[in-house]
Order: structure tokens, then C-alpha cells, then sequence
């Protein structure tokens, strides 16, 4: 199976495993750095590389070595930098494939967006992305992540700008084909005036944004969405802090369904917190959601009591 020095790998009870991160892998296994510097790392987009010795050189490449609906997995070791470039500069566009970068904090690798066209393009369906700095170097980044298939997951990643004028416009973008979304445990932070959201659902069914810290300048709503309803959502349990005047922090299109719950945060509002001006729910039902205005006060219940 390759997954190990060993010819034919590991297995417990039969199950093939890989000892890192906790996770089994049934299919291929491969190893992303860029860092040459290190003896035994010298990173190389060819076919012969891929290994943990001699990994390629870029996350887009290994993607392309993977094959559809095996389970494939590509570790990106600490360290590794990678550049977006253009729309798909990074294409995730093998059905099953997780991108898994290895590390703790500031350690765990990253990718850049140097363009206000840059993505990374999800186009297959159920891929994941997990514990990797997204890092915005352009203004008025269009939109850093595209989603056009089901069941993509965004897991324990960070998302900043090095520079304190760029900004995402929107960080996560769906269509309407994005359905079985899950963002969760993620780090959004925008400290500059200019983004318009940070998540925008467009007819993503089943979404779910859980347990996210969302903080930044949102001139219509941190999640927002629009055009198509999405329908049997859940966002629950995320702080959300946006410190445009009067905007609101969700802001759904009319008929979407699902649950908003246990979500707090703040906002800057001209006067009294009132349920319109911090969670427009469409058709969703409500549940503990608390945001406050003003420092030392405790969050106001947002939503109307059910008699």
C-alpha cells in the first residue's frame, strides 16, 4: 500500500493505518514541503516524489497525483509555503481527497492569495481541508475559497492578512451545487474596513457553520445568503463580532430553513440592540443566540419568545 517504509504497510484488524494525526487511510498517501533547506526535504513536483523524504513541492500538484473516491490523503508538513497565483491556483478537483497540514500554531503550514482573483477552487465533491494558516497578501480579495460541490469540510483552520489593508471581500464562497457543507472550528480575522461577509451561502443545503470565531468589518453580515435559499442549515455555537454601524451579523435570503443557535458576539449599533439588526433568520428557527453592544454588558436574547 506504500503508506509506510514498510513494502505492503501497516495494518490493525485488517484496517491499514497511518500513525499520524490520529487518522486511518484506506487509500494513497502523499507528503507536500516546500522547505529545501531541510536535509531530508527536497521538494519536487515529479512523479518519482510524494514521499515524507522527497515530498512535492506544491498541494495543487499532489492533488492531481490522487485518484477519485480512494481515500487519498496529502499531509502538508510544517513549515510549507504556497502561493495562489489565479482563480484555481489551487484546484481541488479529485472527488474524496483530504489536505491535512501537520502542525501546531504558527508552525502549521500556509497558503497565500496574491491576487484579487486568486481561489481555491473546490470543484469535487467531498474533500476536506484542515489546520492550515490561510493568509490574504491582496486588497480586495474576491473571494478565497469557491465551493461548487457537496460536502466539502473546512476544518481547524486559520484565516488573517499579513498586512493590515488586506482584506478578503468574501473568505468562502458556494453555489448552489455545495450542499452537506461543514465549516467548523475555524479563525476568521479581518481588522480592515472592506470585507462585505466572510461566508456567503448560495442554495448550499444542509449547510453547517459550527463553532467558528468570526471577527472583522462586514458591510452586509458576517454569513450571509443570498440568491437561492439554502435549506435545512445549521449555525450554531460561533462567536461572531462585526464592527460595521448597524450591520447585522447572519443575514439570510428569504425561505431558508434550519436552526440558528447558541451564537454570540458583538456589534456596534446607534441605538438599543433590537432582534432586525442583528440576525435576519428567513424562515429558521431560533435559539439562545446573545450579542451585546458595549463593553461589560452582558449579550441581549435576540429572536421573539414563543408563547
Amino acid at each position: 500500500m506504500g503508506l509506510t517504509n514498510f513494502p505492503h504497510g501497516i495494518t490493525s484488524f485488517g484496517v491499514p493505518v497511518y500513525g499520524v494525526a490520529g487518522d486511518v487511510v484506506a487509500g494513497k498517501v502523499f507528503w507536500v514541503c516546500s522547505v529545501a533547506a531541510k536535509s531530508w526535504i527536497a521538494g519536487n513536483d515529479v512523479p518519482s516524489a510524494g514521499t515524507k523524504t522527497k515530498p512535492f513541492a506544491t498541494i495543487d500538484y499532489a492533488i492531481g497525483k490522487c485518484t477519485a473516491g480512494n481515500g487519498d490523503v496529502i499531509y502538508v508538513l510544517p513549515g510549507h509555503t504556497e502561493t495562489i497565483a489565479a482563480a484555481a491556483g489551487i484546484a481541488a478537483d479529485v472527488a474524496g481527497v483530504s489536505i491535512i497540514g501537520i502542525g501546531n500554531g504558527a508552525e502549521r503550514p500556509i497558503i497565500t492569495w496574491s491576487a484579487t482573483g486568486s481561489t481555491l477552487e473546490v470543484s469535487a465533491a467531498n474533500v476536506l481541508l484542515r489546520n492550515v494558516q490561510c493568509q490574504n497578501a491582496i486588497d480586495s480579495l474576491v473571494s478565497g475559497i469557491s465551493v461548487t460541490a457537496a460536502g466539502f469540510k473546512l476544518l481547524d483552520c486559520s484565516f488573517t492578512q499579513p498586512t493590515l489593508a488586506n482584506d478578503a471581500l468574501i473568505w468562502l464562497l458556494t453555489t448552489a451545487a455545495a450542499d452537506d457543507l461543514l465549516v467548523q472550528g475555524n479563525d476568521f480575522r479581518q481588522s480592515n474596513a472592506g470585507p462585505t461577509e466572510c461566508i456567503r451561502l448560495v442554495g448550499a443545503d444542509r449547510a453547517k457553520i459550527l463553532d467558528n470565531y468570526i471577527i472583522g468589518s462586514y458591510s452586509t453580515a458576517a454569513i450571509n445568503g443570498i440568491t437561492t435559499e439554502s435549506l435545512e442549515i445549521l449555525i450554531a455555537r460561533n462567536t461572531i463580532c462585526n464592527s460595521v454601524v448597524d450591520k447585522l451579523v447572519i443575514d439570510l435570503v428569504i425561505n431558508c430553513t434550519g436552526r440558528i443557535e447558541y451564537n454570540s458576539g458583538t456589534v456596534v449599533s446607534t441605538a438599543a440592540i433590537t432582534n432586525a439588526n442583528i440576525i435576519d433568520a428567513a424562515s429558521c428557527q431560533l435559539a439562545e443566540n446573545y450579542f451585546s453592544d458595549a463593553a461589560g454588558e452582558t449579550g441581549k436574547l435576540i429572536g421573539a419568545v414563543s408563547a
